[in-house]
């Protein structure tokens, strides 16, 4: 059975086919479009075209062919290409996240902006009078882009590694025989991994459930420590791979007496505020299936590593969405959803 919400108009109203509206609906509903044509322009009334054609694509994105040419624009400008090998119009955003785009790349920048600075995706579609659908596809075009972001951040010189743990969702606690939920790190409970180090480089890596073990501290941490480093920690068993396998001069301190301490003499208070503001992205998007999880440590590490530049973040995103493509269909999006 289909979910209505997601074939609903973004620019949709209850009065839409009404033939005789009241006054106060005519009023509610001409001021509604006036602000959504503004707020949300069409393809061919924004100036992408003149960007997007600046990019000159190094073969056909479908044979792969380099033997192609200019074949004049299309409506909105955007140069149309011709393969001479498969037979086929193609364009730059062929192959990529905005391959048939009807929304302009211009919003897309928008919810970048907005979902980097801690905003939910409800909230979003609130604000920007979009559907629930549109952003959590977006959503997952970001994750998509941002998929291999982490793997090549290397903590060195002198870092900081802990666990925080992030709860299962209410539907999937495991209860005990008596129906009662399990205390403490226990199977109900995610293990992320985290790092920070001297330069401010981050990383966060999904270990498991329950309590952290050295097969899973080994596998988040092994690569994308570098061999040498100081390595400040809490005295965590699994740890000590690290520290073995990588020669890392270690400070241990007792978890204990940690938590005592103010932030501005605690050895490990940026380890700290990371994990803190990683709850605070992770619970303005409660919702969200744990399965996604390490798409969120993803687009989160992606927040908080340099550049700290809002702007600069969207031109990084934008400029890996066309030269590195990467395609992901409304329709197919929503298929693979409804199968699930």
């Amino acid at each position: 059975m289909k979910n209505n919400k997601y074939h609903t108009s973004r620019r949709s109203t209850p009065w839409d086919n009404k033939k005789e509206l009241e006054p106060i609906e005519t009023f509610i509903r001409s001021n509604y479009l006036e602000y959504f044509d503004y707020h949300h322009k069409k393809v061919i009334d924004t100036d992408e075209s003149i960007w997007l054609n600046t990019y000159t694509p190094v073969a056909c994105p479908r044979c792969l062919s380099t033997n192609f040419k200019k074949n004049g624009s299309y409506e909105s400008n955007l140069q149309k290409y011709y393969c001479n090998n498969c037979k086929k119009n193609f364009n730059i955003l062929t192959g990529t996240l905005f391959e048939d785009h009807k929304i302009p790349i211009l919003e897309w920048i928008e919810y970048i902006l907005e979902i980097i600075s801690y905003e939910s995706n409800s909230a979003i579609s609130l604000n920007k009078r979009n559907s629930e659908s549109t952003t959590t596809y977006w959503l997952h075009k970001l994750f998509l882009l941002l998929e291999d972001y982490q793997d090549d951040i290397v903590l060195k010189d002198k870092l900081q590694i802990d666990e925080t743990f992030y709860s299962v969702m209410i539907k999937d606690l495991f209860l005990t025989k008596d129906g009662k939920k399990l205390r403490g790190i226990s199977k109900n409970k995610f293990i992320i991994g985290v790092g920070i180090d001297n330069h401010g480089n981050k990383y966060l890596k999904l270990e498991g459930k329950g309590k952290p073990s050295i097969s899973a501290t080994k596998e988040a941490f092994i690569s994308h420590i570098e061999p040498g480093s100081l390595l400040i920690h809490d005295k965590e068993h699994s740890h000590s791979v690290l520290i073995k396998e990588l020669n890392l001069k270690d400070e241990s301190y007792d978890s204990k007496c940690l938590s005592k301490l103010d932030d501005k003499d605690n050895p490990l208070s940026e380890v700290n505020n990371l994990c803190f503001l990683l709850k605070k992205f992770l619970n303005s998007h409660s919702g969200f299936e744990r399965r996604d999880l390490q798409n969120y440590l993803n687009l989160f590490s992606f927040m908080v590593n340099k550049p700290y530049n809002k702007l600069e973040k969207v031109k990084i995103l934008l400029d890996k969405a066309i030269c590195n493509p990467k395609t992901l269909h409304y329709r197919d999006f929503y298929s693979k959803k409804c199968d699930k």
